[in-house]
């Protein structure tokens, strides 16, 4: 990301904000695919909670979580892996299981602490590395889960049956599905994205020249930097985030989405984007990526619960109609303003009409001056 910022505080301020924006945006990623993920093909927790006996199928869940979690890191893979296993429970379960939650969560901690670092999987030392850690915390795991599911839910039933059917169900469970499968993606992630340093930046991204990058931002993917236009971008976290949102509460409460509701908030949600882009436009004041980011994402949750709103189409048509006039109004006048302000640097710079008029006067006597000596003293001084 590109800042002009003159000040080393202002500099601060900014890589503060963009580190907390980034750790907040992995963190609801991961939690939003855990839990979409799990819709599909069931949670971590599923298969045991659900069956009693010895039954290993592969899990893409826990695929994608410890892949997930190894590329972001031992904290996100721990808030990301509690939270997505909670808010499923919640959707899906008649009961909440907090030790699930927690082992979930500590799994994530654990991959995560073999963090992904570019180039570290060039190494075949490192690719070995990361095979024994999943053992290990596969080994890990079963324990928990044998001592959890022995001191507080099967209390009378023996040992071996509750190692065979909990603690190797998962040990095998995790050997068919992340033992070997993570370190080749891990492998195949850093030859497509870290074998060199590249700046990906495209106009169908960023929707502005590489003369105006302080209106996108970038997310770093190994050594490849993928720029976005922060506006649109923060649209389109807002809807997918909206979007979950608004289908965990059908998906909890069995119930769909208030219409008045939405109705009020596209009313109100639009409102500080429409200030940040029209203030900025009209040459008041000059925008900032992070204000871009929040308002964009604003609206982009304006957009989606604009879909609960049949009911008021046509108050909505109207809604839009007024929003999209003020947007062009002030697109128009800020259109303006900018052509008075150029207009008025020119002159500045370059003669107005009238000096330019009086210029050519002088240039034109001059020249006629000149002609003349040069003529009347031609016929003495042939060769002056």
């Amino acid at each position: 990301m590109e800042f002009n910022l003159n000040s080393s505080s202002a500099q601060q301020k900014t890589h503060l904000l963009r580190k907390v924006f980034l750790n907040l945006f992995i963190s609801a990623f991961i939690i939003i695919c855990y839990f979409y993920v799990s819709e599909v093909f069931g949670s971590i927790s599923a298969p045991y909670q659900k069956n009693s006996k010895f039954l290993v199928q592969f899990g893409f869940t826990l695929l994608l979580f410890t892949f997930f979690s190894v590329l972001a890191g031992p904290y996100h893979g721990f808030i990301a892996g509690f939270i997505g296993e909670y808010l499923y429970q919640l959707a899906y379960y008649k009961s909440i299981y907090l030790d699930w939650c927690l082992l979930i969560a500590f799994w994530g901690f654990l991959c995560g602490i073999y963090k992904y670092k570019p180039l570290k999987y060039q190494e075949i030392k490192n690719v070995i590395y990361t095979i024994l850690l999943f053992v290990f915390n596969s080994l890990i795991l079963m324990l928990l889960l044998i001592y959890i599911q022995k001191q507080y839910y099967l209390i009378n039933e023996k040992i071996q049956f509750i190692f065979l059917n909990y603690g190797l169900t998962f040990f095998f469970q995790s050997l068919i599905t992340i033992i070997f499968l993570v370190p080749i993606l891990l492998i195949l992630y850093d030859k497509a994205l870290a074998t060199q340093e590249r700046y990906w930046y495209f106009m169908i991204l960023t929707h502005h020249p590489v003369s105006a990058s302080d209106h996108t931002f970038y997310l770093k993917f190994g050594k490849t930097y993928v720029y976005f236009c922060s506006r649109c971008s923060g649209v389109i976290i807002g809807g997918m985030i909206a979007a979950f949102f608004t289908h965990l509460i059908e998906r909890i409460y069995n119930t769909e989405f208030n219409p008045e509701l939405a109705v009020l908030l596209c009313i109100i949600l639009p409102i500080p984007g429409l200030i940040d882009w029209g203030t900025q436009r009209m040459l008041l004041r000059k925008s900032t990526t992070e204000t871009r980011l929040l308002t964009g994402s604003i609206i982009g949750s304006a957009l989606h619960l604009m879909s609960f709103t049949t009911p008021y189409y046509n108050f909505m048509l109207f809604l839009l109609v007024l929003y999209f006039s003020i947007l062009f109004l002030l697109m128009f006048f800020g259109h303006r303003k900018e052509m008075k302000l150029q207009k008025k640097e020119s002159e500045d710079h370059f003669p107005s009409n009238k000096e330019y008029q009086i210029n050519k006067k002088f240039f034109i006597y001059d020249k006629n001056v000149k002609y003349y000596f040069h003529s009347w003293f031609g016929k003495f001084w042939p060769r002056f």
